[in-house]
């Protein structure tokens, strides 16, 4: 268990760091508006393949042990060039839309939705290691295509970016059908008759995950657009480099939940899988706590230095989500549970909650959202979904957990030297 979640954690954590130093170098080079323009088209991209895992996603990884992978592939790879043609059409027709993005954000969402119906194949035949890989390679290569520009002095636009994840996805795209190839068996025989039916359950089970991930997403992102019509491009970005570095402490819950949901899915032990889940989210819990508790302590003046003087408000905004960030750990490890058991509906209806509340603060409490404001309501949201996602998993026959007790530290410690040794 140990060796699966560090790993995940050691892949996602590189992840963060290449993320993180993109954001640097989009910070210095470009500025507060640049890296304000970055995050609106990051966050378009983002929106668009929640509609392509309507038919794909995180469903596949309940349903590739159980379904013909072949049948799963076509209708999911189908489903994703319809989506990312529909896009671009529809965007092309909204007047307010940054129309010189709209051919970049609807075809990259295309390369990204492929690579995470692959990525999610892997995870469902329990190959998490090569889904780490496919998750490794796109802020690596996007890291690496944009320090060769800057080091060669490439004009001061979001073109530079645009390049970086062309490159990056196209190739994790080759790398992605590379490793999915190895996972297809003679066995598994493609059945033109089954795909009317395997369409329907994907959109079944699709359909109740992605309105949880939609919810989520919209909760988490709205703020961006507010932001961007109230007050500018420069404050999404001040906004956006605090939000990535707080949302940085879930990259533990992550690794622990990606593990978590790969062994629900290929389980039937309803009792297994409820106390698997409550000492994966004891650890989460913890290590949360304590990644939060040293964030709080990092001064304005490391924020100037890291990504320019425009970016001084990023303690603050760190300080004032702190306690939603950590409170969120169990929306994401409990709600981990109820999709490894087929129930995403779960997630559904606490995701909504927090998006009704959202929307209630938006615009009713503060219409001319400010940095601050949106901080504020990030935070009433993630306590709003998780208090829903406890309450189910108490109704489930779960029990409430906190913090791991002593023996059980030493219990994971002990696991852990023994893992590494």
């Amino acid at each position: 268990m140990f060796k699966a979640i560090i790993g995940n954690f050691s892949v996602r954590f590189s992840a963060a760091i290449f993320n993180l130093l993109i954001a640097i170098l989009i910070s210095q080079y470009l500025g507060a508006g640049g890296k304000g323009e970055q995050s609106i088209i990051l966050a378009s991209i983002t929106i668009i393949l929640l509609v392509d895992n309507l038919i794909g996603g995180a469903s596949i990884i309940y349903l590739a042990p159980r379904t013909g992978t072949k049948n799963l592939i076509t209708t999911s790879y189908c489903w994703a060039i319809f989506v990312s043609i529909g896009c671009y059409l529809v965007l092309n027709s909204f007047a307010w839309f940054d129309q010189k993005h709209v051919f970049t954000i609807s075809f990259v969402s295309g390369l990204n939705s492929i690579i995470s119906i692959n990525s999610s194949i892997l995870v469902g035949k329990e190959k998490i290691h090569k889904s780490n890989l496919l998750s490794f390679s796109i802020p690596f290569l996007t890291l690496m295509v944009i320090i060769l520009q800057v080091f060669n002095q490439a004009s001061q636009s979001i073109d530079l970016y645009i390049l970086a994840i062309y490159i990056a996805y196209g190739t994790t795209l080759i790398l992605s059908f590379f490793l999915i190839s190895k996972e297809l068996t003679k066995e598994d025989v493609f059945q033109p008759k089954l795909l009317a039916n395997t369409f329907k359950t994907l959109l079944f089970y699709g359909f109740q995950n992605q309105i949880a991930h939609i919810f989520q997403l919209l909760s988490f992102r709205l703020s961006y657009f507010l932001l961007e019509i109230n007050h500018g491009q420069k404050a999404v970005g001040i906004y956006s480099n605090g939000l990535s570095i707080i949302e940085s402490i879930w990259l533990i819950t992550s690794s622990i939940s990606l593990y978590q949901y790969s062994r629900i899915s290929n389980s039937d032990d309803k009792e297994y899988s409820l106390k698997l889940t409550e000492k994966l989210t004891k650890l989460g819990l913890l290590l949360a706590f304590i990644s939060l508790f040293i964030a709080l302590f990092i001064p304005s003046e490391f924020y100037i230095w890291l990504f320019g003087k425009e970016f001084g408000e990023l303690s603050v905004i760190i300080r004032l989500m702190a306690p939603g960030i950590w409170i969120f750990n169990y929306a994401l490890i409990l709600g981990h549970y109820f999709s490894g058991v087929g129930k995403y509906y779960v997630n559904a209806i606490a995701s909504g909650c927090g998006f009704l509340i959202t929307i209630l603060l938006s615009f009713f409490i503060f219409p001319k959202m400010t940095i601050y404001d949106a901080a504020l309501t990030a935070v009433i949201s993630y306590f709003a979904t998780s208090l829903v996602v406890i309450y189910f998993y108490l109704k489930e026959g779960g029990k409430f957990v906190v913090f791991p007790s002593v023996g059980e530290i030493k219990e994971f410690t002990n696991q852990l030297i023994l893992k590494r040794g």
